[in-house]
């Protein structure tokens, strides 16, 4: 991998939900934390599909129903974009940090990254962009798991993030595949290594 990366990336989606008008999320974070308390077991499932697979659409209707009554009752219909999962799987990492220590070197056992297996065809068994995104991840945390984990437990727009995601940025270059450009956003950089976090706390 040695392509190009500049630090910049740029549901469509009803159950009761407990939430107090007076605190209702409405932000992407709030919201997908929301979710996350309100159906974790789905989640979960939801997590361990493949992006843009059959199988992600079939996990993510019971958590979408939960959409609705955590973002002021509107009703959204449709798939997961890559952004909706990744707020997702932050807030579920969060929800786990607070449960779980880290172990550091299970970043070098296998099981946790995604592997896309052979005869998967792209466009019908997933989404190439997603999963490409979600493997870009994977090769940051990788490379530079401390600095990683710094971020997802820092505080958004504080010392310890900006010093966590200075330090991610030495290593996005290289986890680009050769001949690719990609656009990343600072803040991006936390939703980027959520999900291969969640999954290597898995392990």
């Amino acid at each position: 991998m040695n392509g190009k990366v500049f630090i910049s990336i740029g549901v469509a989606m009803l159950v009761a939900v407990q939430v107090n008008a007076a605190t209702r999320p409405d932000t992407p974070s709030e919201i997908a934390a929301c979710m996350v308390d309100n159906d974790a077991t789905d989640v979960r499932k939801l997590l361990d599909t493949m992006p843009g697979s059959p199988s992600e659409a079939v996990a993510a209707k019971p958590i979408l129903e939960y959409y609705g009554g955590c973002n002021d009752n509107k009703a959204v219909s449709g798939a997961l974009a890559w952004r909706d999962r990744a707020e997702i799987a932050n807030a579920a990492l969060i929800k786990r940090m607070g449960k779980k220590s880290f172990d550091i070197a299970a970043a070098s056992q296998p099981g946790w990254a995604l592997e896309i297996g052979a005869g998967k065809t792209p466009g019908t068994d997933y989404d190439a962009a997603a999963a490409g995104t979600r493997m870009f991840g994977d090769c940051i945390v990788r490379a530079a798991l401390q600095a990683a984990v710094d971020l997802a437990r820092s505080a958004p727009g504080g010392v310890a993030e900006k010093t966590a995601i200075d330090r991610l940025s030495i290593v996005l270059a290289p986890c680009v595949p050769a001949g690719q450009n990609m656009k990343v956003k600072r803040a991006d950089l936390r939703l980027l290594v959520a999900e291969p976090l969640y999954h290597l706390m898995a392990k």
